[in-house]
C-alpha cells in the first residue's frame, strides 16, 4: 500500500522530537542518535518497528526544499 505524500505540517507533526524524546535521544551515543530518533518516531506513529529500510514513509527521508 502506497501512502499519499505528507504535507509540510504533517512532516513536522510526525517527525519532530518532543519533550522527553529529546532527552531520550540525547542520552544515546552521538553516532546512534539519528537511528534511535527515527525508530522512536516510527514506533510512536505506527506502533511497530520498521521491517526494512524502505518501511518508513519516503517523505521522511527526503531533504526539505
Amino acid at each position: 500500500m502506497v501512502r499519499p505524500p505528507l504535507s509540510l505540517g504533517e512532516l513536522i507533526e510526525h517527525w519532530t522530537l518532543l519533550g522527553n524524546e529529546v532527552d531520550l535521544v540525547s542520552a544515546k551515543r552521538q553516532d546512534s542518535r539519528l537511528t534511535f530518533a527515527l525508530l522512536l518516531k516510527f514506533y510512536g506513529r505506527d506502533g511497530r518497528f520498521p521491517r526494512s529500510r524502505g518501511d518508513p514513509h519516503p517523505d521522511a527521508e527526503r531533504e526539505p526544499r
